[in-house]
C-alpha cells in the first residue's frame, strides 16, 4: 500500500501480520484462514484475503473472503463466495468495493459495507485463471489464464490503465465475410 500506516504481510499459516513501516515491529497479527492465504489486497482502510482451510486432511478453498478493517484494527463481515474465491481485489476509486474472482472466471463485485449483495459476471475462459490485476485507474481489469490468454475487461470507450494517460487505441473488429453457399457447381 502506498503511503500506508502499516505493511501487510501474509503468511503460509493463514495469518496477516501488520508491521510498522518505520521500525518493522509487529503491530498486530490477524488469523484470516486456518491454512494458507492464496491472495490478498490492501487499500485505504481495508485488507481482503482468499485462502484455504484444514478439512479432513485436505486444504479446500474457503467459501468466504475475509475482510479486515484497518481503522478499527478488527475483522469486518466476511464476503460469502460459494464458487471458492481465488482472487480478491479492492477497486482503486471505490474505497469499499471489492472484486472477488473464482479460478474459472466467476466475478462478484461486492460492497464491503453490505457483503450479502453482489453483481455477478462471468469471464469466458477455457481453462483456469492464473493472474488477475486491476489498473490503477480502476477502469480496466486484466485476467490471464492457463493457456496464455489475457482477457481484458473494461469499456472500450473509457479504458485507461494509468491515471494520466492517452486513450488506448484498440484494433478494429474483423470484417465479416460474405456467406458462400457450397454446391456441386461451386
Amino acid at each position: 500500500m502506498k503511503w500506508s500506516r502499516y505493511i501487510c504481510a501474509a503468511t503460509f499459516t493463514g495469518s496477516v501480520n501488520f508491521l510498522d513501516p518505520i521500525t518493522f515491529s509487529l503491530v498486530k497479527t490477524w488469523k484470516a484462514h486456518s491454512a494458507s492465504i492464496i491472495d490478498m489486497d490492501a487499500q485505504n482502510d481495508f485488507v481482503v484475503t482468499c485462502g484455504c482451510s484444514f478439512r479432513q486432511g485436505s486444504h479446500p478453498l474457503d467459501h468466504l473472503v475475509n475482510v479486515f478493517d484497518l481503522k478499527n484494527m478488527a475483522p469486518a463481515s466476511p464476503i460469502p463466495f460459494p464458487p471458492g474465491p481465488t482472487f480478491a481485489r479492492l477497486l482503486p476509486r471505490m474505497s469499499t468495493t471489492s472484486i472477488v474472482i473464482s479460478q474459472y472466471g466467476q466475478i462478484h463485485v461486492v460492497d464491503l459495507m453490505n457483503p450479502n449483495t453482489s453483481n455477478v459476471k462471468q469471464a469466458n475462459v477455457l481453462s483456469y485463471l492464473t493472474k488477475v490485476e486491476i489498473a490503477p485507474s480502476g477502469e480496466a481489469m486484466a485476467m490471464a489464464d492457463a493457456e496464455c490468454n489475457v482477457h481484458l475487461w473494461g469499456s472500450p470507450a473509457r479504458i485507461r490503465f494509468a491515471e494520466l494517460s492517452n486513450p488506448v487505441e484498440l484494433a478494429d473488429p474483423e470484417e465479416t465475410h460474405e456467406q458462400i453457399e457450397w454446391t456441386v457447381d461451386t
